[in-house]
């Protein structure tokens, strides 16, 4: 099996959404990762973050493009569990200048499922040291 990359709700949504740099940049890079049979996992959270503009704007084929998305076989959706929880909670605690709570969310679960790489365009979520951060910027 090969390695794990866990995508921030923001780089799902420049992978859906964004035609712009940002959109091509994540693109490119989850294409040239999927190469090797890698694979993608995000957090339950994101798909609270990414479907509230598609429904606040009753924007309905954006939200199925994103449904499409979550529904991938080869997408591992992480829960958040009491486990991911507590591990948040340390990280929230050892970097509270950096991270904001669903950063902490996000990362926890990207730890607990094993990722290789965490995708972000957050560019102060570099200073974490427990997982390789790779930027979109």
């Amino acid at each position: 099996m090969g390695m794990k990359l866990f995508l921030d709700a923001c780089t799902i949504i420049y992978l859906i959404e964004s035609q712009e740099i940002l959109g091509q940049k994540t693109r490119l890079f989850v294409e040239q990762y999927l190469q090797n049979n890698n694979h993608l996992a995000i957090s339950r959270l994101s798909l609270l973050e990414c479907r509230i503009l598609p429904l606040k704007t009753k924007d309905f084929n954006l939200l199925e493009c994103y449904n499409k998305f979550f529904r991938l076989p080869s997408l591992q959706i992480v829960e958040l569990t009491p486990d991911v929880i507590n591990l948040a909670t340390d990280l929230r605690v050892a970097y509270s200048n950096a991270l904001r709570t669903p950063d902490a969310l996000q990362l926890a679960c990207a730890l607990s499922a094993n990722a290789s790489t965490f995708l972000t365009g957050d560019k102060k979520l570099s200073v974490i040291q427990e997982i390789k951060i790779a930027l979109i910027s």
